[in-house]
């Protein structure tokens, strides 16, 4: 099956769901795009997925039709692991084919500029990318209950829009993005953390709510971002902020069989 290249047709099925989409949306940035490989079946319903290698391990996102999607998931038969971002449906399609390990079902979660709640974001600073140390010292903090954001990398800091609470040298407390693309108005919020010692006092909706401020300054149309759905308190948190529950979906590791 021949794979689809074209930025502007890759567009289109992304712009028919773009809550599920922010990421993708993302990828179709320059430089990102050559990363990824995109598969759609010319003629048929409308189903499109993608595998991202811009990590070590390819990340696998599929939209659309759950028959379409299935006779997608031939042309990657011999990958040997994904990790996932599919809805559940696509979950159960991949079942017979891959061991599934370290799932996690999680909320999608969208912003209406409209239905924004800001919370007061005083002595939150932008961070930059002197601060890294310190934000992976904060990371740190939160690795041996698994609780570390996985797919942060030091360029983000630059790239995107991070902001933190100090209390002397350290951070107690940071919000950021895992992208943002002006040129696909997506944003998509992550890598928010808060030191466990410093839990229950506002400190993640007022650095979210400064990411959100600088987002929708920048005028973006489409701003979400992921949380566990185990994880009830920052599910309080970001619909006091005016996010919704936009969907429901998977994240975790497929080995093939």
């Amino acid at each position: 099956m021949p794979r689809l290249t074209d930025p502007v047709a890759i567009r289109t099925l992304l712009e028919t769901d773009r809550w599920w989409s922010i990421y993708p949306l993302g990828d179709l940035a320059p430089h990102l795009f050559p990363s990824c490989e995109w598969f759609h079946l010319p003629g048929g319903p409308p189903a499109l997925m993608l595998v991202c290698r811009v990590f070590a391990t390819p990340v696998l996102f599929a939209l659309g039709e759950t028959a379409a999607v299935q006779l997608l998931l031939d042309e990657v038969r011999e990958e040997p692991a994904f990790y996932l971002h599919v809805r559940p449906e696509v979950l159960a399609l991949l079942e017979p084919r891959y061991r599934l390990r370290d799932l996690a079902h999680m909320w999608r979660m969208a912003l209406d500029p409209e239905d924004y709640r800001p919370a007061s974001a005083e002595h939150v600073v932008r961070l930059g990318a002197a601060d890294v140390p310190a934000l992976q010292r904060l990371y740190a903090d939160g690795e041996t209950a698994g609780e570390s954001p996985h797919f942060f990398a030091p360029a983000m800091v630059e790239e995107g829009a991070f902001f933190g609470l100090w209390e002397g040298p350290e951070l107690v407390a940071v919000a950021g993005t895992h992208l943002v693309v002006a040129a696909e108005s997506v944003g998509a919020i992550g890598n928010i953390y808060t030191r466990r010692d410093r839990r229950g006092r506002g400190l993640a909706a007022a650095t979210t709510s400064a990411v959100v401020n600088e987002l929708l300054r920048l005028g973006l149309r489409t701003v979400a971002l992921n949380v566990s759905q185990t994880n009830a308190a920052a599910v309080q948190v970001y619909e006091r902020l005016g996010f919704v529950r936009y969907c429901d979906y998977y994240e975790g590791l497929a080995e093939r069989r």
